[in-house]
């Protein structure tokens, strides 16, 4: 299996990726927490995102043609190393669960509520598991070209359809009914699902030509922030911050507010199709990840092998949350935005471009010393 990428793949994954989670997850905490400036808070969320893009490109540069699990060690030593591997081992392996359960309660709600969700979870992972274990990083990079440009025209959409029920002084006025803080903590959580470019620190040693990786790595992440930030002006200018903040889907609830020509309504399919895209392609990249990361670390010849013990153990912890407030608020507020954010996502990516950097210099220098006693 050939298990290499291109640059554009790797666009269209880490947008893929981004877009659909970002918009139906995480934009209703930034208007609960910063109401009609919810627009700023998602221009600090892009900031932080794109300065998570340039932490892991500079780290994967200092390490060309290694990933992660090779790295870790030689930069922090080999049981600090294994530690630091471990902490990303959990961000992969809670995360599948955790988006595979919004996923089925989504689907419950808007297409089968009568469809078990043991079901549609079984479903879901079948899916993501052929992806992997038949396509490798390779087929989910040619499922994202295909399914990145429809999410996108999706998203686009909306948006245009929407734009004869603009009321602009719904988003006035600025910068009176919050402050920094307000603003600053709106933008953490759509910060941390912006943020998944952080696996470039994998997507590196598979890219076919590995220096033009950042600039694509950039791209997405850009394109990603500016799509939501429009969407996230377009539900303040549409549904005001009297509803929407209480909304658990406010992109959702945008597009049954569509009416064209007096006949062309019920978009409600489109943001489905958005969000199913984004989650298959999600899942299926974490679980290529973890089970690519896990066979590495524990030195597993094939790993493909373990997808077969990975896939039904994810599909347990599926199960295990009670309700969509476990699977989605708990552990955005519990764990991915006060640790995943600051840890996995900026202060460990910055502690290895330190690190490895200044490694690299005393390598270097050393290797000169060398040449020149000779």
């Amino acid at each position: 299996m050939n298990l290499k990428i291109s640059g554009m793949q790797v666009l269209w994954i880490i947008l893929s990726m981004n877009l659909g989670m970002t918009l139906v997850m995480t934009i209703t905490p930034s208007l609960q927490a910063a109401k009609q400036d919810a627009w700023l808070s998602i221009i600090a969320a892009g900031c932080i995102a794109l300065l998570v893009a340039l932490l892991v490109t500079a780290v994967a540069k200092i390490f060309p043609g290694q990933n992660l699990i090779d790295y870790a060690p030689l930069v922090f030593g080999n049981w600090l190393g294994k530690l630091v591997i471990v902490i990303y081992l959990v961000q992969w392996y809670t995360i599948i669960p955790i988006v595979l359960r919004q996923f089925s309660d989504l689907v419950n709600i808007m297409l089968l509520p009568e469809t078990p969700k043991e079901f549609v979870i079984l479903l879901m992972i079948l899916l993501i598991a052929y992806a992997a274990y038949a396509g490798g990083i390779e087929g989910i990079g040619r499922c994202s070209e295909f399914l990145g440009p429809i999410i996108l025209i999706m998203v686009v959409l909306v948006l245009l359809a929407n734009s004869n029920n603009i009321n602009l002084k719904q988003i006035l006025p600025v910068y009176a009914d919050s402050g920094f803080k307000d603003i600053l903590r709106g933008s953490l959580a759509p910060a941390s699902y912006l943020g998944h470019s952080v696996e470039y620190l994998m997507f590196a040693s598979f890219l076919s030509r590995p220096h033009k990786g950042r600039a694509y790595t950039i791209s997405a992440v850009l394109i990603a922030n500016l799509i939501v930030l429009l969407t996230t002006i377009m539900i303040i200018a549409v549904l005001g911050v009297n509803l929407s903040p209480n909304m658990w889907y406010p992109f959702f609830e945008m597009t049954q507010k569509i009416s064209l020509f007096g006949f062309i309504d019920n978009f409600d399919a489109v943001p489905v199709v958005i969000w199913i895209s984004s989650v298959f392609v999600k899942l299926a990249v974490y679980l290529f990840l973890v089970s690519y990361g896990t066979a590495q670390f524990l030195k597993v010849q094939s790993w493909r092998i373990m997808i077969w013990f990975i896939a039904p153990v994810m599909f347990v912890f599926a199960l295990i949350p009670q309700n969509v407030i476990e699977a989605t608020t708990n552990y955005l507020q519990r764990y991915w935005v006060p640790f995943a954010l600051p840890v996995n996502m900026l202060g460990l990516p910055l502690l290895m471009l330190i690190i490895g950097s200044l490694k690299k210099k005393a390598g270097a220098a050393t290797t000169a010393k060398g040449n020149s006693s000779q």
